[in-house]
């Protein structure tokens, strides 16, 4: 297999960089690293990149503004490939940076490669999940939003840390946006894409005191929950952080367990690459079945005791 002749990975976050040097490396030759604001600097240092370009974000000024610096740094270095961890700001800031470059996102990434000729290939999902798409670079550079799923199962590289030149980016011009207020944010420190067992419930929990049943399967299995969109973002019983499907978290488990959904492709296209699925549903006739390597036609409020009280014994 062909390697590009440069890469290079960007961040705010200091603990994007382990996992996008990683990526990096299998593809590039050489690999180089733009940390964004304070901190990120060391972390970039260390992913394996022959060099780090820093850029300093002012007290009050946003990440996104720096976006002409890097796409003229960019167009400067020409490298073949520009990684992103795919994220809210990161997502503004590669399509920032590609417009600036005269082309588009490679978007939700869940597979990249070089093939022999030397182009490059990011595979995505298409249609809702239901097919997945092959997108080819020949030339110029390839600006790709990297999925959490890609990033997790993207194998640590031995010996990545090493002495890497350091230099700063020149500021850019002006801001586009004015920073007026910050306020914290609520959120459950949770990392759907990381985990090897997930138990995803829907609609069929009648209240959300209910959930308590779904939590004690969970705890038997050692498993994460989520859920499907309605009960996040419509009911509100679960935070929005634990959503799976076609805009919330990409999985890849060893297990995954559907609980009164119905299997929407919306939600499954966040679990399709799962070894294992197993369903729970009292229609006979709900989509999931057809999707799930194990099926159980019933109440989960008959079944979700059984089945805990049995991995417990």
């Amino acid at each position: 297999m062909s390697a590009l002749s440069k890469v290079w990975v960007v961040s705010e976050a200091p603990e994007r960089f382990a996992k996008l040097g990683a990526v990096g490396r299998r593809l590039g030759e050489r690999v180089e690293a733009v940390a964004v604001g304070e901190g990120a600097a060391q972390a970039a240092a260390s992913c394996g990149a022959e060099a780090v370009h820093t850029v300093a974000v002012l007290e009050g000024g946003l990440v996104e503004d720096w976006a002409a610096a890097i796409a003229g740094a960019v167009g400067e270095h020409a490298p073949r490939a520009v990684l992103f961890a795919a994220g809210k700001r990161t997502r503004l800031m590669a399509a920032r940076v590609a417009a600036e470059l005269g082309t588009r996102v490679l978007n939700d990434v869940g597979r990249i490669w070089v093939d022999d000729d030397g182009a490059l290939l990011a595979e995505h999902m298409v249609y809702g999940g239901k097919a997945f798409a092959v997108e080819r670079v020949r030339e110029g550079s390839a600006v790709a939003l990297l999925t959490e799923g890609l990033l997790v199962s993207e194998p640590a590289v031995e010996g990545a840390a090493r002495e890497a030149a350091v230099s700063e980016l020149p500021a850019s011009a002006a801001a586009s946006a004015r920073l007026v207020e910050r306020r914290p944010r609520t959120v459950e420190s949770v990392n759907l894409a990381a985990a090897r067992r997930v138990v995803s419930v829907g609609r069929g929990v009648a209240a959300q005191e209910d959930l308590a049943l779904v939590d004690e399967l969970a705890a038997a299995l050692e498993a994460e929950v989520g859920c499907t969109r309605p009960v996040a973002e419509g009911s509100g019983w679960m935070a929005r952080e634990r959503y799976i499907g076609v805009s919330g978290a990409l999985l890849k488990p060893d297990l995954f367990v559907a609980v009164g959904l119905s299997g929407q492709i919306q939600h499954m296209v966040g679990a399709n690459s799962a070894k294992t699925i197993v369903a729970v549903n009292k229609d006979k006739n709900a989509p999931v079945f057809k999707q799930c390597d194990y099926g159980i036609v019933a109440d989960l409020y008959e079944v979700l005791p059984k089945l805990s009280a049995a991995l417990g014994a």
